[in-house]
């Protein structure tokens, strides 16, 4: 697993030795290639008629993946590809969007959690978003950012509910519904 690097403190007079410079070198290094994951819907997602339960929803391809030398990745398109794993401790940045086809009946939500193990009510809750349904437009509900402290080995998955009176399939694409997950600090 991943470790933010630290730069020790230089005071007056402190010598910049090769191993002091090589600690900054790695500080850089590493913040220019933050840990972050960029995923999303390549295929539909029926999502249930139902007030009372959520559907997971899968992100089958990626934008990108970006983990430092030597972890696994964020994210796999084929084994459990709902889920963005966390490989390196430190608060992350988490939003993303979910479209659901145009219907006028009831609302849209859409809810992130931590360790879920695909279940809407497993793990803990991040962030939740209702928003009304449009009889004109496809329906956008928001991931706002939140930022977390999360663990190494730590996972995230999204979850929608709607409650049109029929099944409804969400919209594909990377900037359609998606769920982004960057490393922000310590």
């Amino acid at each position: 697993m991943g470790v933010i690097p630290t730069i020790a403190t230089a005071t007056a007079g402190t010598v910049a030795t090769a191993a002091y410079m090589n600690s900054i070198k790695a500080a850089n290094d590493f913040w220019a290639l933050t840990p972050r994951a960029y995923v999303y819907q390549s295929s539909v997602t029926s999502v249930a008629n139902s007030a009372a339960s959520w559907t997971l929803l899968p992100m089958q391809a990626e934008v990108f993946d970006i983990v430092q030398a030597g972890d696994s990745p964020m994210h796999d398109t084929t084994t459990d590809p709902s889920r963005v794993y966390v490989r390196t401790t430190g608060k992350y940045e988490i939003n993303g969007q979910v479209q659901v086809v145009t219907n006028a009946t009831g609302y849209r939500a859409i809810q992130v959690r931590l360790n879920a193990a695909g279940s809407s009510s497993g793990g803990s809750q991040i962030s939740l978003t209702y928003v009304d349904a449009s009889s004109t437009t496809v329906c956008s509900v928001p991931i706002p950012t939140v930022e977390v402290s999360l663990t190494a080995g730590d996972y995230v998955e999204a979850f929608a509910q709607q409650n049109s009176g029929t099944a409804l399939n969400t919209i594909v694409g990377s900037g359609v519904s998606f769920l982004r997950v960057k490393l922000s600090g310590s």
